[in-house]
């Protein structure tokens, strides 16, 4: 901590912001970090980037059940009626999926980002680059993993990871014509 400090006040004392020369040994640094996973392996580069993308998304899922314990609401959630159609089930099952602890939320949005950045690591190094192809499989990917970690009781599980992926898969197609129409 004094070697900040120091550090800090050294900037000070040059005439120098301490802001920008920490933000400048952080972007080397990431530099650094960028040029090494470059020079590794498709299966290191996936690893590695699916668990920074597991870590970023279980922080923030963290945080958001933290923000909206109990799923946001301070009325406990009714049971469902007894006749109540499958399909139905599914969607309260998926809505109730997104509304858990910070536990669960963690959980939840560490498959959802760690999936979701191994494999559109793997698909930009097989196909080259970002493509809308590779967006779209990562979306599936990560939809698909989210149902089945999520807990949602359906009658027909796998039918639900694929609907769920296709959904994923869909609404980032909708993003990325969105985004190239800006």
């Amino acid at each position: 901590m004094a070697s900040s400090s120091s550090s800090s006040e050294a900037a000070v004392a040059r005439g120098g912001n301490p802001l920008e020369e920490w933000s400048g040994r952080v972007k080397a640094l990431e530099a650094g970090f960028r040029r090494w996973m470059a020079e590794q392996p498709t299966h290191i580069e996936a690893a590695v980037t699916t668990a920074v993308g597991a870590v970023q998304g279980a922080a923030l899922g963290g945080l958001m059940g933290t923000l909206t314990a109990d799923g946001g609401s301070p009325f406990q959630t009714p049971p469902p009626p007894p006749n109540a159609n499958p399909q139905a089930m599914a969607s309260f099952k998926q809505a109730q999926a997104l509304a858990g602890g910070p536990l669960v939320q963690a959980r939840n949005f560490a498959v959802m980002t760690g999936a979701n950045a191994g494999i559109s690591c793997v698909m930009r190094r097989i196909r080259g680059g970002e493509d809308i192809q590779g967006s779209m499989a990562a979306a599936f990917g990560s939809g698909a993993l989210f149902s089945i970690v999520s807990g949602m009781e359906t009658p027909n599980p796998v039918a639900n990871a694929i609907t769920t992926g296709a959904a994923f898969a869909i609404f980032q197609d909708w993003a990325e014509v969105l985004k190239a129409t800006e």
